[in-house]
């Protein structure tokens, strides 16, 4: 009688995520085993190795096993070796799949060799094959929430954990769990969110970087997600809304916001914002404190308002003195006239739950405005209140990122000088010859020259943009003081809430003491 000889792939897997050891459980030291098994039986023929390195064993959407099978359906195959159980997966349900059902339907024998588990035979591993397949999962759930446990405890001191910075960030090249300010795409945030202080709303934001074709951050990082459809590269507004109340840009590590379903799954859902790890100060920001508020606060002010052209100057601010609900701003049918009415009232009217609080919007505005106009007057004392700002504005320069480039700039003149001193010395030294002091002395010359010609550049373009950012600035001083031109940034960072009662008196509560 003529022995069968089976066709063989060997199946090797390691992954840090199931808790293996990684050196007795490596991808060399699994090839030697099974092959040394494969020496000593001659009913056996090698005809394929799959290998996945680094792929969890809680599910089986691994390159390697998915070419196996493919080559089981193509009968290359008709044999699995693994070294043990846990190298197939830990999956419990899929495991037993795969030995009960898929294999014997296909006519394919497995082999886990330590487990003494050989579907061909009754060897006695396959009497506790469900003891183990139990066991092996357990492992992987015990293994999972412990890795879990670790990463959130390095997350809450502070160390960036993701595979990618967010955008305006980089991992440091010295620190792989610090953050640095990527200087390409960083003026592109604080552009983001002056857009945002100027009553922009995140469509709008959106709209404005997608006119001027600036790649999104999955263009800027080279992302490829599935099939690029046409709006691939596009900006949306949900990503600037969770750019615009992300605290990394503060200086505040965010980590966190998105978890897998349970530890078998690839599958992410959100966290709620309570669930966080925020760990402060970490980094250096890229917008400031302030700025970040202001903007939040005009983020929350302007929510569930569908079209920004309907957000009106006092949108947001005003409250029910009766049923605490907001106040909101309808127009009467002609769309010649603008009132106020409680939400709370217009969506159960017929139930007289609260009365209407109609107020003719644009007389409120006025007197709201005026109220503001004659408190800031007499409690600001202007010409004081300028040269403040101005001295400020001296003191703190604005545009670092081209004092940097000065600085290196600099840096390399000085580097270069030195270079020509060295060379000076080799010459003398007879370590060069004449003709290579003099080539390397010229080429150093000439980078220097280029050089302080940029820095000469730099420094004149450095004194325009302060020169014209303290001009502006100081017209904003005098649009703000004279309440000329208001805008709800401005309203945001003066007004907490507007109450109004039912007999129409308002009561203005500020940020500060009035």
């Amino acid at each position: 009688m003529i022995n069968k000889i089976y066709k063989v792939g060997i199946y090797i897997r390691l992954s840090r995520e199931d808790g293996d050891n990684l050196e007795s459980e490596s991808v060399k030291n699994q090839r030697t085993f099974l092959h040394k098994y494969l020496e000593e039986s001659t009913d056996f023929i090698l005809t394929g190795e799959y290998v996945d390195d680094g792929y969890s064993g809680s599910n089986f959407n691994r390159p390697a096993w998915l070419k196996l099978l493919n080559d089981i359906d193509n009968k290359k195959i008709d044999t699995i070796i693994t070294k043990d159980l846990s190298r197939m997966g830990r999956d419990y349900i899929s495991m037993g799949n795969y030995i009960e059902r898929v294999f014997p339907e296909n006519s394919i024998r497995y082999i886990a060799v330590n487990d003494d588990i050989d579907t061909l035979y009754e060897t006695p591993g396959l009497e506790f094959l469900q003891f183990k397949l139990v066991f092996n999962d357990y492992y992987l759930k015990d293994t999972s929430k412990k890795i879990r446990k670790i990463i959130k405890t390095k997350k809450q001191e502070g160390q960036f954990l993701g595979w990618k910075a967010v955008y305006g960030y980089k991992k440091d090249p010295n620190n792989k769990y610090k953050l640095i300010i990527d200087e390409n795409v960083s003026p592109i945030v604080k552009y983001m969110f002056d857009l945002a202080l100027q009553g922009n709303s995140p469509r709008q934001i959106a709209n404005i970087l997608n006119k001027e074709k600036i790649p999104n951050p999955s263009s800027y990082a080279g992302l490829n997600r599935g099939i690029k459809t046409s709006s691939y590269k596009l900006w949306c507004p949900r990503t600037i809304n969770d750019m615009l109340s992300n605290e990394t840009y503060i200086g505040n590590l965010t980590q966190g916001k998105r978890k897998k379903i349970t530890y078998k799954s690839k599958k992410e859902i959100r966290v709620p914002k309570e669930e966080w790890i925020i760990t402060e100060n970490t980094h250096e920001p890229i917008i400031d404190k302030n700025t970040f508020s202001t903007v939040n606060n005009l983020l929350k002010k302007n929510k569930n308002k569908v079209n920004n052209k309907n957000v009106y100057l006092l949108s947001g601010f005003m409250y029910c003195k009766e049923c605490g609900h907001a106040i909101g701003i309808n127009k009467s049918s002609d769309k010649k006239r603008k009132y106020t009415v409680c939400t709370y009232y217009a969506s159960h009217s017929k139930y007289k739950l609260c009365t209407p609080h109609s107020n003719n919007y644009d007389k409120l505005e006025k007197i709201v405005l005026e109220s503001l106009k004659q408190l800031c007057n007499s409690n600001i004392d202007k010409d004081k209140f300028k040269r403040e700002i101005k001295e400020e504005l001296k003191k703190k320069s604005l545009k670092t990122k081209i004092e940097k480039e000065i600085n290196v700039l600099e840096v390399k003149v000085k580097k270069n000088l030195n270079y020509i001193d060295k060379i000076y010395e080799d010459k003398l030294n007879g370590e060069i010859t004449k003709e290579t002091f003099q080539r390397l002395t010229i080429k150093y010359q000439k980078e220097n020259e280029l050089k302080k010609k940029e820095i000469k550049e730099l420094q004149e373009k450095l004194t325009n943009i302060i020169e014209n950012n303290e001009k502006e600035t100081l017209n904003k001083i005098d649009n703000f003081l004279s309440f000329q031109k208001l805008d709800r940034n401005l309203l945001v960072n003066l007004i907490d809430k507007i109450i109004i009662d039912k007999n129409k008196n308002i009561e203005i509560y500020y940020k500060f003491n009035a």
